[in-house]
């Protein structure tokens, strides 16, 4: 089974969203923002437990006092305690740790990887270009709209030309990706050191052209036959048998070695690929976003935004300020989860944080 981190690199953010959204209609307590509380909402044995630690990223609009501020503040407690309880039993020294901190200093990696992408591909003349209407001609609208004559049925010619710019405007931003990919994906590919063909990435960048079909993954599929060929060659059993089992080929996947030049990552530490992994059914591929293949420009799109200087651009800097957060948040995240493994038998999460509350003089200073 594909595991799930009990304290997720980005789960500050995943969890002040979903606590946010929650509201309890009998509630009389306070709302207030973010920015009306102090810089220390607590103390734990006297140290300070920081707006900054808990609440790194803005939060718009006022939220509950009570269900929202408290309990985010009390949660992040707990994780400090049973953190700092494994190191005081060495757990950060043990190899279990190094493997689990492996993990982290990957997964942002390449979110500084997609990051930095996301800002170089902003820039793109073609994207640009994408995003300024005035410049589609309509001539251009209204070849869209004789290609593409059953979406706009019933309108008048100016009204369909109006109606063909946003559609327009996504073919552009499509296909300046598409141009990009097919002029700079020549570089060296590979899953668990098997070379992708030239052919198959030209494959897999026409396949992703979303501008004439529903895109489809060849990347995937690729990857799915060579690791089905060495989990059979390792194992003795068979490739249809083994294709059959969905959850082990995505176990496959995700722990597939993944090479773009001199970089090499494990495959399911890319978020955008863990998110699709469960769409996955071997036997019969659905047409599924190209997520391999995004990884793929994304390596490459931020190596040529570090020649040209673009990581030490003050927009990107902004954009990927989170980054140093998320090795200390799932630092932490790996020491909790090795307390909680090396002290099962004390009970589930809460009962482990509890006896450490117990022991820990906690001040609020919400109130």
């Amino acid at each position: 089974m594909i595991k799930r981190s009990f304290f997720p690199v980005v789960a500050s953010i995943a969890i002040l969203v979903a606590v946010a959204q929650h509201a309890d209609a009998q509630a009389t307590d306070r709302r207030l923002t973010i920015d009306d509380l102090g810089d220390v909402l607590a103390k734990v044995d006297g140290k300070p437990i920081r707006k900054s630690d808990v609440f790194p990223s803005p939060m718009p609009g006022q939220v509950s006092l009570q269900n929202t501020i408290k309990p985010t503040v009390a949660r992040y407690i707990d994780w400090m305690l049973m953190a700092q309880a494994a190191e005081v039993e060495g757990l950060d020294k043990t190899p279990a740790f190094r493997q689990g901190m492996m993990t982290v200093e990957q997964k942002t990696a390449l979110a500084g990887i997609d990051a930095l992408a996301g800002f170089y591909q902003s820039r793109l003349p073609g994207i640009v270009a994408a995003g300024d209407r005035s410049t589609i001609a309509d001539a251009e609208a209204a070849a869209y709209v004789k290609r593409n004559p059953d979406r706009f049925r019933g309108k008048s010619r100016g009204e369909a030309i109006q109606a063909a710019q946003p559609y327009v405007a996504r073919d552009r931003y499509i296909g300046s990706q598409i141009d990009w990919m097919t002029e700079n994906l020549n570089i060296s590919i590979k899953i668990n050191g098997q070379s992708f063909s030239e052919a198959t990435i030209t494959e897999a960048i026409d396949a992703a052209d979303a501008r004439y079909w529903m895109p489809t993954s060849v990347l995937i599929e690729a990857t799915i036959k060579i690791v089905i060929a060495e989990e059979a060659g390792a194992s003795g059993d068979n490739r249809k048998e083994i294709r059959a089992d969905a959850e082990r080929v995505r176990e496959l996947i995700a722990a597939a070695k993944f090479e773009v030049g001199d970089q090499a990552f494990v495959l399911g530490n890319s978020t955008n690929v863990s998110s699709v992994l469960l769409l996955i059914n071997p036997v019969d591929m659905p047409k599924i976003r190209p997520v391999v293949l995004e990884l793929v420009k994304n390596i490459v799109m931020a190596d040529v935004a570090r020649a040209e200087g673009l990581d030490t651009d003050k927009e990107y800097a902004a954009r990927a300020k989170l980054l140093p957060l998320m090795i200390e948040r799932g630092r932490i995240d790996v020491l909790v989860r090795l307390y909680q493994e090396t002290h099962a038998d004390a009970g589930d999460a809460d009962a482990i944080a509890a006896s450490l509350r117990d022991g820990a003089k906690i001040e609020y200073l919400l109130d």
